[in-house]
Formats: C-alpha cells, structure tokens, sequence
C-alpha cells in the first residue's frame, strides 16, 4: 500500500501539514543550526489530536528524504544500486562515481544528506512518542499512532544499520545540546533488537488494510514483511521463515499476472505492494525525481518527443551491460527485461542502458507520480524461499514460493505447475541458493536490494570483485567495503562518533 498525497496535501490542512513535513523549529537559533541531526529542534504545539496526526504525517513525509526528494536526498539508490554489479553512474559531479569505483570519502555530500535525513526521521518518530501519551485519544487511536511511528522508524534504523553498521540509537526526543553528546555509535545487536521491538509492536497495532485517506500508511503486512527482512538480514532463518510464511501463502497480496503494471503510474496501488513510499506530481512538493535522475542525458528537445515532458535526462542510475547480460542469459522469454531496461533512442550519441521502472511524464524536471516500491510480493515470496532454503534444503513450500515468481517472469499462470520453466523437487539446496540470488537480481533490478542482498548473503565481495574482473578494471573490494563511511560532518561534530575501518 502507498500512502496517498494527493488526500493529505489537498483541503485547509494542507498548508500546515506541508510546513510540519519540512520541518519545525524551536526558539533556540543556534540549537536549530547545529549538524548533527540528533540534535533536531523540539517541536512545539502537541497540544490535541489534529497535532499528533500532523507529526505522523510528517513522519511518513521524511520517508521521501530516505527514498530519494529533489533537493535532498537522493535516496536508498545510492547505496543499494550504484555499488552493485546492476549499476554504474557516468555523473562525477554529484560524486556518485564514488560508490561506483569504492572511493568512497567520509565528505561525500551523499552520505552527508542520507545521515541527516535518517535521523530526521527518527526525530519526527521520536517526537510523536515522547508527546502523543498527553494527548487525549482512545487507546485504539493511540497505539496506531505509536505503530505508525515505530514502523517507519524501524526502517530508518534498518536501512542505516545496513549502510554504517553501528550507529546512534536514539529512542527519545532530545531537548538539549548536552543530552545529544551522550549518542556514540552503539552495537549493531542493540541496534537490530530495537528494529525488531518497534516492529513487533507495529505487527500488533496495525489495521491488516488502510483505506480511503489513510491508504498508503502502514498495515500489519508492511510490519510483518519487514520484520522478515529484518530476521532474514540477520540470518535468523528459522524466524524469518516463521513471520514469511503468512505473506508468502496467504492472499492479502498476489504477484500482478503482468510484471510491468506493478511499476505503472496508472496502477500504483495493487495487490504486490505491501508498503511503498508515494510520490504525487502536481506542483505540491511532494513529486519524484526518479524519471529525471534515471534518464540518459538526453536534451529537452529528446525527453519532450520522447514521453511529452522537457527536461534533461541526469543518468543518475546507469544499467551496466553486466545486468544486461543476465537478463539475456536468462532467456528471449523473460518478460521482465522490456521493463528494466533498455537502450537510448539515439544510442549512437549515448550507448548508456536505463532502467524503465520509473517512467512517466513530470509536470516539470523534478515532479513525477513514480512511488519507490519498499516491499512487495515477489520479494517476500523470495525471501521466504531463502529463509527455508538455508536451514537444511528447500522444501515444496520453497520451491512452491520461488516457481511462482519464475513463471511469472515467463508470463505464465502463476499457480498453475509448469514442467518447462518450474524448479524441480530435486533441487538441492546450492542449486537453490544460486538460482535465488539470480532471480532477486533480475525480479527486484533498480528496487534498491542488489546490494544488500549480496553483503546480507557473504557474496558480496566474491561476486563484485569477478564483475570488476570481467569489466577488465582494476578495482577490488574487500570488507571494509562493505559498510559506508560515518559523516565526517558528524564525527567533527560529536566527537565520540568513531569511523568505520578503512575511511579517513
């Protein structure tokens, strides 16, 4: 499901909710123009009811600063795609090049921007906890409040324990610049176990759908599917087979017969999404950069005849002809291919490959319909396929999950058994495990999983250092590679913040 801005950003609210979800200030000036983003102002006025569900909405509203705004942060891409074998960028002035080629600096503006957007969220988060307790709301009321919050600050904190391993844990509103200086990075263990408490209690407190202006905020299965990941992530396979299992054979969400209508504009909210971060185009602030960002330098002259909108294309997110080579190795009947990629209309002039799960027409350069899909069906199915697989062999069940997203990928019926393209009941469990890594790579392409996958699975190094072997260049990776390096905004800032290995 896909939270609706079209519904929040429309009425007499609209003008306060835009201003709460960019941020609020305190009277403290030089509080506001500290760094560090633990250190955010406090929030005046949670005073009734219509407050609490403003600082909510701006909770959901710094979800599009981790999955990429105009003007702020590029998003999870970033990290999840461009270091990755999917993808390279051909912009060096954004320093992007950067996490392409593992050349990573600590000033890098990316990391910067992902750092402050992540506790920004945890902030607004934080905020609504500490505050919403006063307030008179049923309990009901209440504690979906405190899901709603609890779940998007487990993502924040997932998505950071994954990019910069330890990292603050800030669980409380901070009000004063002396209390900000008692955050250093704590475990990774502490960190996950708070993941895991917030969305247990989101598991809990949500409703199973939302509907008409709440459609799009969190729902029990956006809980419980994270959760998985969060299990999976932490190779606690058993569990995560355990909180999959529901979704993956359950039918609250189904694979979309046509894979390309998952991704249309026209269809964004549909039955594979369980939790995305939406995007409304329209002039209200609230539209995606992703069509502008992931479009070959084309000139306006090019995107106008191309899909009715000027604009220059920004090549942000490149698919490298390695992913290419997959999808045709994967065969001329894999339907996925047409969406994920393809060439330019003049590629003589630009040879660069790009990816088509985020095309529509913006009103202007930076304001799209595209959402960033978070979790969907075929990713659970794969992941519960994972979670059992590596506790011994898969099972029916497993091979069951998997086969459904191969016969998709065919354009097949996906409940109906197929001998042609099916994995047999044979499969052992190192068969599985390669054919698993494939498919998420080709299934989830530009979706902001590669990489993780392959640091979640130990396959990260092997599999990135043949990539760079059969692109005949230089660079190889090792595991200081695989987290990102902390600020050194932040480090100057707050000094018992320490860097990772292998980052000045």
């Amino acid at each position: 499901m896909t939270i609706d801005f079209k519904h929040i950003f429309k009425g007499a609210g609209a003008a306060a909710l835009l201003g709460l979800a960019l941020g609020t200030s305190s009277c403290d000036k030089d509080f506001i123009e500290l760094n560090d983003p633990t250190r955010l102002p406090t929030t005046e006025g949670y005073t009734d009811s219509l407050s609490i569900f403003n600082g909510v909405t701006a909770a959901y509203s710094s979800l599009q600063d981790l999955y990429g705004r105009a003007g702020g942060s590029r998003g999870i891409f970033v990290f999840g795609e461009i270091p990755s074998d999917n993808s390279f960028t051909v912009t060096s002035g954004e320093r992007l090049n950067e996490f392409n080629d593992f050349t990573l600096i600590s000033d890098n503006n990316n990391v910067q921007s992902y750092w402050l957007s992540t506790y920004r969220a945890i902030a607004r988060c934080n905020i609504v906890l500490g505050r919403a307790g006063a307030i008179k709301l049923t309990d009901a009321t209440r504690n979906r409040y405190y899901a709603e919050v609890r779940f998007i600050r487990a993502l924040a904190y997932f998505n950071a324990v994954r990019i910069w391993g330890e990292v603050p844990l800030v669980t409380q509103e901070i009000e004063t610049i002396p209390d900000a200086y008692q955050f250093g990075r704590r475990p990774v263990t502490e960190v996950y176990a708070q993941i895991e408490q917030d969305l247990a209690f989101a598991e809990q407190n949500l409703p199973v759908t939302q509907t008409g202006v709440n459609l799009g905020r969190a729902t029990k299965g956006a809980a419980t599917a994270l959760l998985g990941k969060v299990l999976l992530t932490q190779k606690k396979y058993q569990q995560a087979a355990d909180k999959l299992q529901p979704l993956a054979t359950g039918s609250t969400y189904t694979l979309l017969p046509v894979y390309a209508n998952v991704f249309a504009t026209t269809n964004e909210v549909n039955n594979e999404i369980i939790f995305a971060v939406r995007y409304t185009k329209g002039a209200l602030g609230v539209g995606s950069a992703f069509t502008t960002w992931f479009m070959p330098a084309y000139t306006a002259a090019q995107t106008t005849a191309l899909i009715g909108a000027s604009f220059t294309g920004q090549q942000f997110n490149t698919v490298d002809t390695d992913l290419v080579a997959a999808f045709t190795a994967s065969g001329t009947t894999d339907v996925r291919a047409a969406t994920s990629y393809t060439l330019p209309i003049n590629p003589v002039a630009t040879s660069q490959y790009y990816t088509k799960k985020y095309i529509d027409t913006p009103t202007s350069a930076t304001d799209a319909d595209n959402d960033w899909i978070v979790l969907r069906h075929a990713d659970v199915l794969l992941m519960y396929a994972e979670a059992v697989n590596e506790q011994g062999g898969p099972t029916a069940a497993a091979l069951t999950a998997v086969n459904q997203v191969i016969r998709r990928s065919r354009n097949l019926p996906v409940g109906t058994a197929n001998a042609t393209v099916d994995l047999p009941a044979g499969t052992t469990q190192g068969t599985l495990r390669t054919r698993l890594e494939l498919e998420r790579r080709l299934e989830l392409s530009f979706e902001g999983h590669r990489w993780f996958d392959l640091v979640r699975t130990d396959r990260a190094i092997p599999v990135m250092n043949a990539f760079f072997t059969r692109a005949n260049v230089a660079t190889r990776i090792d595991q200081n590679d695989l987290l990102f390096p902390v600020p050194i905004q932040e480090i100057q800032t707050n000094p018992i913040l320490t860097q990772n290995p292998g980052y000045n």
